[in-house]
């Protein structure tokens, strides 16, 4: 007979990113085919029903599901007799812990706890089923609701990837496991009514969930708090988000993107950059986060988008020459597209040496040819500030010039340099100047709000 003791899909803290690091994918669908997402790994918890060797109250502590006419009447057709659901129930939770009016109770609002649903199908196909009848997910209370995607389908969104990067970045859940909470804010009063903004879309997200949600305002915060278990169990399973400080634990992108065809990974670095990230004045973009893992990965995926960076153990900073290729990612956040796109009306007056298209180059040539800056006058020059941007340094860059062309540079505060027509007149004719990127213009920034944008819509 099935009980929580023998339940092969109880789980206690594993996550999808577990899982499917462990090779356990399969583990992550009800019904791989239908591709019907596991949600009762997802909600109930061995903990729901014996922790630190102590009998809990499961019918308390586990989730419970509202589900449609359709299901009830199935039910109630195949299991004519209360008291052999009651039977079976107790041989599950080993524990006698309902009644006939308790019974009449869940069957008259149409809420009964996910268990139920678990021990009263045949098998996972049915069960598979049997999760497609569920209309939303809740407490034993009925104090919260969450209408939680069924499956993959519903759960690979911009949006939901979007509001999960937010949860990496600001978001936390309580150890308890019941409470989620985002602060964002500002000590200046135009940059936190920005901010309130913000929070306030991202509570319209929460409510297109099912979910209420808070809003509390203080001298410098915006705090958004959802009191909903089911959300966060959802979070936590399905994308890693651990209880309590996260400080505590290794934090890493949602493996499940991996499922998706699309490019969904970028909503959830634009969550992460709504809320770690900043717009400097000087034109660089920053990420900060005490976690090095998510850096590191974070640093993994723009580089494969084409987009360098430089990384130390709290910060990647994207330079102003990368700035345009940002654009594939940008920022829902109101403030940080307001910086941003400042930025991008500017445009960028600094320019590049690009090797032409007719020409072959050797090694050296095309390891340095995005340094090397040339003059009318014959003075070939390396900026000091794009060797430290470069992962070649000072010694090195004296020593290629001095093996390629026989000058040893001369040297400035800002910059090494020396002159040779005949120098000149090789890096021209192999070397084009190249502008970085150019300003947008109106119709382009309409379409990039239109982008960024589009997880409110």
């Amino acid at each position: 007979m099935l009980n929580y003791k023998n339940d092969s899909l109880l789980l206690n803290k594993e996550t999808a990113n577990d899982l499917i690091r462990n090779k356990n994918t399969d583990f992550i669908f009800i019904d791989k085919e239908k591709k019907i997402l596991n949600l009762f790994s997802a909600f109930v918890k061995k903990d729901d029903f014996i922790k630190k060797d102590e009998l809990c109250q499961p019918l308390q502590k586990t989730i419970y599901v509202k589900i449609t006419q359709k299901l009830l009447n199935k039910i109630k057709n195949r299991f004519k007799d209360k008291k052999e659901i009651i039977i079976i129930l107790e041989k599950y939770t080993d524990r006698r812990i309902v009644t006939k009016e308790g019974v009449n109770r869940w069957f008259n609002t149409r809420i009964i706890p996910f268990i139920l649903l678990r021990i009263l199908s045949k098998d996972n196909e049915e069960f598979a089923e049997f999760i497609k009848e569920i209309d939303y997910i809740t407490d034993f209370l009925n104090k919260s609701k969450f209408y939680c995607p069924k499956t993959l389908d519903e759960l690979l969104t911009p949006k939901i990837f979007y509001l999960c990067g937010c949860s990496v970045g600001d978001g936390h859940i309580d150890k308890t496991g019941k409470r989620w909470v985002l602060v964002d804010g500002s000590s200046n009063k135009e940059r936190l009514l920005q901010s309130h903004k913000f929070v306030v879309n991202l509570s319209n997200l929460l409510e297109n969930l099912g979910m209420k949600s808070s809003i509390k305002l203080k001298k410098t915060k915006c705090i958004l708090t959802a009191n909903n278990k089911p959300f966060c169990r959802f979070l936590n399973f399905f994308f890693g988000l651990p209880y309590g400080k996260k400080k505590e634990v290794v934090l890493r992108k949602p493996i499940i993107l991996n499922q998706s065809k699309k490019d969904l990974e970028k909503y959830f670095w634009r969550g992460c950059f709504d809320t770690d990230g900043s717009v400097n004045k000087d034109g660089t973009i920053d990420l900060c986060s005490s976690d090095n893992n998510l850096l590191t990965e974070c640093e993994s995926y723009l580089e494969n988008i084409g987009i360098k960076t430089k990384k130390n153990n709290i910060l990647i900073t994207i330079n102003i020459q990368e700035l345009k290729k940002f654009t594939q990612i940008g920022f829902a956040h109101q403030r940080k597209q307001k910086e941003f796109l400042k930025i991008l009306r500017r445009g960028l007056k600094q320019e590049k040496m690009n090797i032409r298209d007719s020409e072959k180059v050797d090694t050296n040539l095309s390891r340095i040819h995005d340094l090397i800056r040339i003059d009318g006058n014959y003075r070939i020059r390396i900026h000091r500030r794009n060797l430290k941007k470069s992962d070649i340094d000072e010694e090195g860059i004296r020593k290629i010039i001095k093996e390629m062309f026989g000058y040893d540079l001369k040297e400035t505060r800002k910059l090494l340099y020396f002159k040779s027509k005949k120098v000149y007149e090789y890096l021209n004719k192999r070397l084009k100047s190249e502008s970085y990127w150019k300003p947008i213009n109106t119709q382009e920034e309409a379409q990039l709000l239109e982008e960024w944008n589009e997880v409110w819509n």
